[in-house]
């Protein structure tokens, strides 16, 4: 699976000029709230995720200081165990930081997809008169 193909499926389906159009045409008083609302779950799904993955990888860091520190020294975890806990929470943190970079991504497309949705809804009846002739946009 090629990164490209597993932020699609990670982040979703990506809005499209179509989608905008569509959007666009709809008898709604505010068009805007609806992709607005869309983009807020899209982007409060990639933080959550993201706080997840360094979360989860940050515990199993600490976690693994315990054993590092105790008293009795007798009672101990393996050094090869302590490496691929360390190794295990390094790459769960990684993940985190390149969701958290999905989500600053997000916010661009946001705002490209505003402004041509503004862009579309100038010229909605144009567009509704093109559909009615059998010309679809």
């Amino acid at each position: 699976m090629t990164l490209k193909s597993w932020a699609v499926n990670y982040i979703g389906r990506p809005v499209t000029v179509a989608d905008l159009v569509d959007l666009a045409t709809v008898e709604l008083d505010d068009p805007y709230s609806l992709l607005t609302a869309l983009y807020g779950w899209k982007a409060d799904h990639m933080a959550t995720t993201a706080k997840a993955l360094a979360g989860a990888g940050s515990a199993v860091a600490l976690a693994t200081l315990v054993p590092l520190i105790q008293v009795d020294s007798t009672k101990s975890i393996g050094w090869g165990w302590l490496i691929a806990a360390w190794v295990a929470a390094s790459v769960l943190i990684a993940i985190g930081i390149i969701a958290f970079s999905f989500a600053r991504r997000l916010h661009a497309e946001f705002v490209a997809a505003q402004a041509l949705l503004g862009e579309l809804v100038e010229i909605r009846a144009f567009i509704r008169r093109y559909r009615a002739q059998d010309g679809r946009l």
